[in-house]
């Protein structure tokens, strides 16, 4: 089924019917199984672009088994509070934590940028906030708090609501921005990121000004109500270029939206004021049940129908099938049946053709260094490596660890020489093309440095080099986009570009899980007096770590 999540949608909406109808639910238990049944599988099939991301995968299947969990939670929002509601209240919670699982893997496999898919997994996390406050109310330990049963009930709603629906609603909306940059840049991203970061802690906003009351409570709440104005004024501004009935129905969520913001903040300064224009059930009935059953249902059905693409297919590259269990070194591609030996490799790449691309030629690149990538095993290598200060503490309990399993294990510091090999690599077992490794040991004490296993993999006319280094029960891979330096030389660069359209990364995969790590690398390799001359650094979070410089000469012909 191409779209399951609006067949369960309609599902849930008609046992909804059914169950109020023979229960009879209060305004508030209707709000929150409407969550429940109704947008919790139509916003969370529409976060998920790109069936190869693992994490999406994840959300796919817990979408697809939302009905049983969400029942639970009509069944325990039915219920007077007591254990027996509290335990159904905690089936609904294990749904939520699923989803905030899936929220949080997209998250670690993605890293923070873009913006719009941060605030969409934001949004899967604080839903379990949400579960969690579920349970707290109908397991009727709400008199534990310094709070009325309905206050805590709403609590709830507002992190189903307020703090689920908003934050995906509001990435949906930055996807779209994102497209109509795609072919030429259209709007800013500036404004857009304020505005995220708004939505992202108005949950906390509201929930400080509850705490601490008037006068407290009028800031928090209109600050809040002035982000989420700004955010309907924006969608009503740009509601025309949404598709068909798309356009009307974001207007008139922004206006239902604008009305409910005013009407909160008017709640507020009646609290702080005293006069008390409107009442708590009067909030329930208006601000609550239209945002409810108006404004959230029309806004996610509209975001459904302009259906705006990711920017990139994020963590959807080859990983290698390749994993050591304990020690690397030198031989792991031969213990393990991973290496081809009736084939012989002689460089790191196969052909500088597949390099090519709008943005790189590879014949702008010195013909000694693409002699290099070709013909590795024809150098030698001398390296220096050099740890900044501030992490020679570190680098000493890093180098005891990478010695113990044999990869990575880089000295202190000073010069070594280094040899090397190439060897093809199983591509079946690996699954990645052309894969081949560059095994790499200290010439003086033959200890191991680094096994790495070289392939490449193309994405929107983009080919980037694919270097797997295995580790214990694991493997890290380094995603680097080669440019010009605009003197002959090549960069190879794991950073990713401005507009995070790109592969690039130094990730860890564990199992099938793949993870973006605060690791950037870069390679510089030009031409200096006749010999090849590369630069390495490490940073972690920006802050560089570590540098290795290497003399790379061409070995003398063999008689």
């Amino acid at each position: 089924m191409k779209k399951p999540g609006r067949w369960i949608a309609l599902v849930g909406f008609i046992l909804l019917i059914v169950w109020n109808s023979i229960f009879h639910m209060t305004r508030i238990d209707a709000a929150l199984g409407f969550s429940f049944l109704v947008l919790v599988p139509l916003l969370v099939e529409e976060v998920v672009k790109h069936q190869e991301n693992r994490a999406e995968q994840w959300l796919r299947a817990v979408m697809q088994t939302s009905l049983p969990f969400a029942g639970a939670g009509v069944i325990s929002v039915t219920m007077p509070p007591g254990q027996e509601a509290g335990w159904w209240a905690f089936v609904w919670f294990f749904y939520t934590l699923m989803l905030a699982f899936g929220g949080l893997m997209r998250l670690a496999g993605r890293g923070v940028r873009p913006l719009e898919e941060t605030v969409i997994d934001v949004g899967l996390l604080y839903i379990a906030v949400g579960g969690a406050w579920l349970v707290i109310s109908q397991s009727g330990w709400a008199s534990f708090l310094p709070y009325t049963q309905t206050i805590v009930q709403l609590t709830a709603i507002h992190f189903h609501y307020a703090a689920f629906v908003l934050p995906l609603v509001t990435g949906f909306f930055g996807r779209f921005r994102s497209a109509g940059n795609r072919v030429r840049k259209q709007y800013t991203e500036r404004p857009y990121h304020v505005l995220c970061i708004g939505v992202l802690i108005g949950p906390f906003l509201v929930a400080i000004g509850l705490d601490q009351g008037p006068p407290v409570e009028v800031v928090t709440v209109g600050l809040y109500v002035l982000i989420l104005i700004w955010l309907a004024v924006w969608w009503f501004w740009l509601s025309v270029e949404l598709p068909s009935w798309g356009s009307s129905a974001i207007r008139l969520a922004s206006l239902l939206l604008v009305g409910t913001m005013i009407l909160s903040f008017a709640y507020s300064w009646g609290l702080m004021s005293e006069a008390f224009g409107v009442s708590i059930g009067q909030m329930v009935s208006y601000h609550g049940l239209v945002n409810a059953f108006g404004f959230s249902i029309l806004v996610t059905l509209a975001w459904r129908k302009a259906s705006p693409p990711q920017r990139h297919p994020f963590t959807t590259f080859p990983v290698s099938n390749l994993r050591q269990r304990g020690y690397v070194g030198n031989d792991a591609i031969y213990r393990n049946g991973w290496a081809e030996t009736y084939r012989r490799e002689e460089g790191l790449v196969p052909t500088w053709k597949v390099f090519r691309s709008h943005h790189f030629d590879p014949t702008h690149v010195h013909p000694d260094i693409r002699k290099f990538y070709l013909r590795t095993d024809q150098f030698t290598m001398e390296a220096d490596v050099r740890w900044e200060k501030r992490f020679r503490a570190f680098s000493k309990l890093s180098c005891s660890v990478t010695r113990k399993f044999g990869q990575i294990n880089l000295p202190l510091t000073g010069r070594m020489n280094m040899s090397g090999e190439i060897v093809s690599i199983s591509d079946k077992q690996d699954g990645r093309e052309q894969v081949r490794a560059w095994v790499r040991k200290n010439e003086k004490t033959d200890e191991p440095v680094f096994t790495a296993l070289y392939s490449y993999h193309k994405r929107a006319s983009e080919t980037y080099m694919n270097i797997s280094l295995p580790l214990p029960l694991g493997t890290m891979t380094g995603i680097l986009r080669p440019e010009h330096d605009g003197r002959e030389g090549l960069v190879l660069t794991s950073h990713l570009r401005p507009d995070s359209r790109g592969d690039e990364g130094v990730y860890l995969t564990f199992g099938s899980w793949t993870i973006r790590t605060p690791l950037r690398e870069w390679f510089h390799v030009s031409v200096r007096d006749g010999d090849l001359a590369a630069r390495h650094q490490l940073a972690v979070w920006g802050i560089k770590f570590l540098t290795i410089d290497y003399i790379l000469k061409e070995k003398e012909p063999t008689p």
